[in-house]
């Protein structure tokens, strides 16, 4: 099966229009939903890799090695949550007294609720809902895989006020792939998202010059039926040489 991560293709075109001041997850709803984060992250990690296994052979020290593709890439970042972000001298102090008054404050549940929530797996699509983490270069496809998250600060009521979310997606980088492919040669595997004014025919056209090559697309996506592709659908389009 092939990565078939729901995801509207507003979102993407959101996420590319986005400022690169502050880092934003765009869900891939309808319409698309844009969560800024409290606080920019100061750092991510991004991890890719290639399958392989190895075979020892008699009378040789070299083993034969099969390459089995690339799984998904993993991004790894830490987000951070704050019931009353500190930009001042005067919101830390009024921070400081609604913690220890317990008075009323913007509850940072909710803006967590919406992030963990992305985890759930829809009834009809039978898979989580598709995002977009995007800041500056960064625009990571996919889909959230993990959610920790550790609340650090309570009032007196036992309200959250500080948390730190460890969150995991899987996908496709696809601000780095667009660098890597400017010229998107069909010998490079790529990520295209089914919308509706397109069908797997002219996708395989637009991609290696000939319609007759949309089996390649089917099979890289495990597709039994090409006419029935929903759209938002993002589809592995592998090289030419796959």
């Amino acid at each position: 099966m092939g990565f078939t991560t729901t995801l509207a293709n507003a979102a993407v075109k959101v996420a590319e229009k986005l400022s690169s001041a502050k880092a934003t997850i765009v869900i891939g709803s309808t319409p698309p939903e844009q969560i800024p984060v409290q606080f920019n992250p100061s750092e991510y990690r991004i991890s890719e890799s290639t399958q392989f296994s190895e075979k020892t052979r008699r009378k040789k020290d070299e083993p034969v090695v099969d390459f089995n593709g690339r799984p998904l890439a993993v991004l790894n970042v830490k987000l951070y949550f704050n019931c009353d972000e500190i930009t001042s001298v005067t919101s830390l102090a009024t921070g400081a007294v609604n913690a220890l008054m317990g008075g009323e404050d913007s509850d940072i549940t909710k803006k967590i609720n919406k992030i963990t929530s992305l985890t759930i797996i829809d009834g009809e699509s039978h898979q989580p809902p598709g995002a977009v983490f995007v800041w500056g270069s960064l625009q990571f496809v996919g889909y959230v895989s993990n959610v920790s998250v550790t609340y650090t600060m309570f009032d007196n009521k036992g309200k959250p006020l500080r948390a730190v979310m460890d969150l995991t997606m899987k996908g496709m980088n696809g601000a780095s792939s667009e660098k890597k492919s400017p010229f998107m040669s069909p010998d490079r595997t790529k990520a295209r998202i089914m919308t509706e004014d397109t069908n797997i025919w002219n996708m395989a056209q637009k991609e290696y010059g000939s319609s007759r090559e949309w089996r390649r697309i089917a099979d890289a996506n495990g597709i039994m039926n090409p006419l029935d592709i929903s759209v938002g659908k993002v589809l592995r389009v592998p090289s030419i040489d796959d």
